[in-house]
């Protein structure tokens, strides 16, 4: 699933120019989730005396030491804060235990035997009586701890007189030499309060067609929990499977830096799981309306809303595959709606996966994050009284055998004052990328898509954007527009000219925002790292079989090719359907896009429908296959490949010669290739550390083999750098 090709940009390989203010600190490493429950683990964080611009987790989810689950279940990464509070509960402790039982009281002597008739003897015989063990608490100040242990036997009951031939004639009472009456000691256990905050919440893949070694990394912004990310923290990760299993890894970056505003105060609003019974049982003793302060100091206000839907064993299918609203009431005003449903789950990143993989879902997709929405209240609240903060869910009613159920997190966020009025921000480069979550986009050769967000009070209307490929020419594009403060969208920047550069790192820097120097320039300028796009050649043969899906009496299926400005280049038209086509296609120079569409979002192929199975391969004229694409895509494939020797950082046809293997490896790995030039060897872990380095080996034929059997299984990258060329390789030791 993951290409990652250089070694130091270790998360999602997208990162801040100034690397150098960056702290990063792993809390779980490969902490395997095996079966329901939670998952804790301590660790340090900087201490709180420096801002930070921004706090990215990355959540790395691997399968578990054992594999994958086949199952879809949700995990939520927690951080327990430790608010500073103590509470106490009242508890009540008895004097003593029998046989570890709590009774109201024991009769007992040191010695004592019951009678019974021997049938096989036909005589009388007799045993002890049953042995108690009497642990005594006599200290009232410390009611939990043991203070002397008894032995003796128990007493207090009638043994029986038997007559010659065995029958009952009489009994006699065994009286005991004790009498013990139980009291209670009534105390109260002192304890630390805390709250849970969720960081992040992702539901795992559909894990049957996934390679044990398999890995996804996903980005969330919690630059608003600041406050409570500071010196030792428990993190808890929380996993809902009955099954084994998949791991997580989390690693959070510190960006050093001042943030658009600061935090002041964070309150959980709902917390927790929630079954549908009904309407008005979910409004009125679920979500229940929550006073909270709004304290003296804040200038503004978000609510920020995590709710996913689980189950569908009923007449809606609810709540899992039931798309509905929520609204947010401040005071019973209604504020905001938000539409609580994933429609993308068919360009999931995570593919081909078993089980429905394909289906949109109330608020996520089989091993993707859930959305956390954010809504500002600003102009609702008053500073020193209390605000009401009430969700509602739109109404629904059903019937079945599985109760509908929502995951819901819920905080409120209090800030100051914008600490900047003139300024913008650098959010994310979409494409090109070698995030996980970006997959589908990547790798391009056509148009960067970035990430921009409004980081100053006055309204952001023009930017100035420089970019290109580091160490190549700089292009520029003036962009127009209306984001708010902390609003942000996606710009899709016109073609590179050249794609040639000095390695493959895509550079992008924002300027003049509004025609003005910005504010704080610090998170003007961001680098990615990229692959490229593969090169074919100018006449190639498309193998595009069709399934069964219809719809409208033509194929489901159908394709295009796209030339760098979008325009339709080639097209397949209205299909039949379970036909095979064998076009031979010609291109001028240039970098295409193909595009396939599923209109019923379910691929070629796929094991929950009678569509059957269809193919799309690239193959040389009269030559061997270039390219098979996976059939089970869901909504679409996009490719983008170029033709004729369009312009790259590295010459791909000189980095293919290079060879390393074997990969995953137990012991070695071995290096076959040809240089030029001089070249070095650098050999990092995935926190970037350099392990091992060799420098200035000599140009000619290569053969190479390097050990790692000093150390420990995990991800390993690899760069080999010559004047011409660098690679970067990701190898795995087992």
């Amino acid at each position: 699933m993951k290409k990652k090709y250089l070694i130091i940009l270790l998360f999602a390989f997208t990162f801040n120019a100034f690397s150098s203010d960056t702290t990063i600190i792993r809390i779980h490493d490969r902490t395997d989730m095996t079966w329901y429950g939670n998952y804790d683990e301590w660790g340090v964080l900087p201490d709180g005396s420096l801002d930070y611009q921004k706090i990215y987790l990355h959540y790395t989810m691997g399968c578990a030491t054992g594999g994958c689950s086949d199952w879809d279940y949700t995990t939520q990464i927690f951080v327990r804060h430790r608010t500073g509070e103590i509470d106490s509960s009242l508890q009540s402790s008895p004097l003593f235990t029998v046989n570890g039982n709590i009774l109201d009281s024991v009769m007992y002597s040191d010695s004592v035997y019951v009678h019974f008739w021997d049938f096989n003897t036909n005589s009388l015989d007799s045993s002890l009586s049953n042995l108690l063990e009497i642990i005594q608490f006599n200290d009232s100040l410390n009611p939990t701890s043991s203070t002397d242990t008894l032995y003796a036997f128990q007493s207090g009951f009638y043994n029986m007189i038997f007559d010659t031939l065995g029958n009952i004639i009489d009994s006699i009472y065994v009286l005991p030499n004790n009498t013990m009456m139980n009291s209670y000691y009534n105390w109260y256990q002192i304890f630390d309060v805390i709250e849970n905050y969720e960081l992040a919440r992702v539901i795992t893949p559909y894990g049957s067609m996934l390679s044990n070694n398999w890995e996804f990394t996903s980005i969330f912004d919690i630059t608003d929990f600041a406050p409570i990310l500071k010196d030792s923290v428990e993190i808890r990760c929380h996993y809902s499977g009955w099954s084994s299993g998949f791991s997580a890894t989390l690693d959070f970056e510190f960006i050093k830096g001042t943030p658009p505003r600061d935090v002041i105060q964070i309150n959980n609003v709902y917390n927790g799981g929630y079954s549908y019974v009904s309407s008005s049982d979910f409004e009125n003793n679920k979500l229940t309306p929550q006073n909270l302060y709004i304290k003296q100091n804040s200038k503004a206000a978000m609510v920020k809303m995590t709710a996913t839907g689980h189950g569908f064993d009923n007449s809606q299918y609810a709540a899992e595959f039931k798309p509905i609203n929520y609204y947010l009431k401040i005071d019973g005003v209604q504020t905001h709606t938000q539409y609580n449903w994933d429609s993308k789950c068919g360009e999931n990143p995570i593919y081909p996966q078993g089980g429905t993989w394909i289906l949109d879902r109330a608020n996520w997709c089989p091993g993707t994050r859930a959305e956390t929405y954010g809504h500002e209240i600003t102009t609702y609240i008053n500073p020193g009284d209390s605000s009401e903060i009430n969700i509602d869910f739109q109404p629904y009613t059903w019937n079945g055998t599985q109760t509908p159920s929502y995951i819901v997190q819920c905080q409120l966020f209090q800030y100051g004052n914008p600490n900047f009025i003139n300024s913008v921000e650098i959010v994310d480069v979409i494409k090109p990328s070698l995030k996980d979550e970006h997959s589908r986009k990547n790798p391009i050769c056509g148009k960067p898509l970035i990430k921009i967000r409004n980081y100053g009070s006055d309204i952001l209307t023009s930017l100035e954007i420089r970019y290109r490929v580091v160490g190549g020419d700089i292009h520029n594009y003036n962009w127009t527009g209306n984001l708010a403060f902390l609003e942000s969208e996606e710009i899709e920047l016109p073609t590179l000219t050249s794609w040639y550069g000095s390695e493959n790192v895509f550079e992008v820097e924002l300027v003049n925002p509004n025609g003005k120097a910005d504010d704080y320039n610090k998170n003007n300028k961001m680098l990615s790292p990229f692959e490229n796009v593969p090169e074919y050649p100018d006449t190639f043969v498309l193998w595009f079989n069709t399934n069964n899906g219809v719809i409208g009496g033509v194929s489901e299926s159908s394709w295009q090719f796209l030339d760098e400005d979008n325009n339709i280049f080639l097209s397949s038209g209205q299909l039949p359907a379970n036909s095979q086509f064998k076009d031979t296609l010609s291109f001028p120079s240039g970098c295409f896009t193909f595009y396939v569409q599923d209109t019923d979002e379910d691929g070629l192929s796929y094991w929950n429908n009678n569509d059957g199975n269809g193919i799309v391969r690239f193959r040389e004229d009269g030559g061997p296959i270039l390219k098979s694409f996976i059939a089970d895509f869901g909504s679409h494939i996009i490719h983008q490949f170029t033709i004729d020797g369009v312009p790259t950082s590295i010459n791909e046809k000189e980095t293919m010669n290079w060879k390393i293997f074997p990969n995953p490896t137990n012991k070695n790995i071995h290096i076959e290739g040809f240089s030029k030039t001089n070249y070095d060897i650098v050999i990092t872990d995935n926190l970037g550390k350099k392990i091992l380095q060799f420098i200035d080996n000599p140009l000619g034929s290569i053969s190479k083999t390097i050990s790692l059997k000093e150390f420990s299984e995990g991800i390993y990258y690899l760069k080999i750098k010559n004047k011409t060329q660098e690679i970067y390789k990701k190898v795995v030791k087992q």
